[in-house]
């Protein structure tokens, strides 16, 4: 297969586009993650690490476990805190070779040295002993146990953390995250929507437990596990492993000559604003280049692809900072597969719906105007975070839209 797909370029393109088709069945079981998911995929393809800043109950765990599905590849999962021993991720000691042949070695069947992808809650609260661990698996993928060191199968480790520390040693551990993204609870007008697909997840695993304890599963499923996916039932359709791998192969193919010099002037202008863009981060940001490129089912970069470099702030406070550059260098920022659109056009819609609102009579034209504000909203901060009274209008009218929803139904 790796060798059919090098001597044949198209069949390389149809694979990532094959990958990207895989990504879309994610992301529908999910809302507002769509972003979180290409993450996921741009890092698996460069072979590096995202950190997710944000609160519990964001349904973290279950978007990797789904996005580990379709890789046919089971994730590790922990939540660190102080108490978190080592042997919890990395494995116990092996007795069996400890009594009969007096070494100390970790078994780490199953455990995180053995995952293609990990995830770590609460990242930060480990112990040094652990970090100093990891920093060996996600820089080498390597582990050391018994006196030798043993190849890990690591391809992306992702944490998450309520903030980014501040403490100088924890941020040099930071710093091995490439990837960025902030993860959120949904804005209301999409709660809806979460609240419907949260019930249809939690029914399938009400029935597959209760198929569980009365034993009704047997080996029929083993070749593919059947799924509830827009009502009907399926067998799961996975990506293969060995295709990821030409995928990851094939990034260091692309061309990134045409976008060479606008990837400078973007360094530049970060280090010239004081943006913490270490050089490791500018070398490896490369990969991410080249690995949008590839995503999007091409061996060329384009000025689009730059935009990954909005995903790779070092602190929160860089973080706004980094977007308003890369868009000030005209750089096209994602929007539903459309370019940015000028905050000129969002004041213009902002002046629309204060203009409708006024003439509004009924609460469902009040709560599709409000619908029609919350994403309104988001794409203003996504896009021209710095619009500070485009911002403020919009929280200002949708303040207005909850307060006329609640006086409506308190008369009704």
């Amino acid at each position: 297969m790796t060798t059919a797909a090098h001597s044949h370029p198209d069949q390389v393109l149809k694979l990532a586009r094959s990958f990207a088709t895989r990504l879309e069945e994610v992301k529908r079981g999910f809302v507002g993650r769509d972003d979180t998911v290409d993450l996921l995929a741009l890092a698996v393809l460069c072979r590096e690490h995202v950190l997710l800043v944000g609160p519990p109950g964001t349904a973290k765990t279950r978007l990797v476990h789904a996005f580990c599905d379709i890789l046919d590849t089971r994730p590790f999962s922990y939540l660190l805190t102080r108490f978190t021993e080592p042997a919890e991720l990395f494995g116990p000691i092996d007795l069996r070779k400890f009594q009969d042949e007096g070494r100390y070695e970790v078994n780490t069947a199953g455990m995180l040295p053995e995952a293609h992808i990990a995830f770590l809650d609460e990242v930060f609260q480990g112990s040094s002993a652990i970090l100093n661990t990891l920093l060996t698996l996600v820089n080498e993928r390597t582990f050391a146990t018994g006196g030798r060191t043993v190849q890990g199968r690591l391809m992306t480790l992702l944490g998450s953390s309520n903030e980014v520390p501040d403490d100088p040693v924890l941020a040099a551990f930071g710093d091995r995250f490439l990837f960025r993204g902030r993860i959120d609870y949904v804005a209301d007008d999409e709660l809806d929507q979460v609240l419907e697909l949260g019930w249809l997840t939690e029914r399938q695993q009400i029935a597959e437990a209760a198929d569980e304890a009365a034993g009704a599963r047997d080996d029929a499923t083993a070749g593919g596990r059947p799924v509830r996916v827009g009502g009907e039932d399926r067998l799961r359709v996975t990506f293969p492993l060995d295709g990821l791998r030409v995928l990851q192969r094939t990034v260091a193919e692309v061309d990134l000559g045409p976008v060479r010099d606008d990837y400078l002037k973007l360094v530049r202008a970060f280090r010239a604003e004081g943006i913490a863009f270490s050089d490791r981060r500018a070398v490896k940001a490369q990969k991410a280049v080249a690995a949008s490129a590839l995503l999007a089912g091409r061996r060329t970069a384009r000025s689009s692809d730059l935009s990954v470099l909005a995903r790779m702030w070092a602190g929160p406070r860089d973080e706004q900072s980094l977007l308003r550059l890369v868009t000030d260098h005209g750089v096209p920022l994602p929007a539903g597969g459309q370019s940015a659109r000028d905050v000129y056009e969002l004041r213009i819609d902002l002046t629309e719906y204060r203009n409708r609102f006024a003439r509004l009579h009924t609460a469902e034209e009040v709560r599709e105007v409000a619908r029609r504000l919350g994403r309104l909203d988001a794409e203003a901060r996504r896009d021209h975070p710095a619009a500070h009274e485009l911002l403020k209008g919009i929280a200002e009218l949708r303040r207005a839209a909850m307060t006329r929803l609640r006086e409506d139904e308190g008369e009704g």
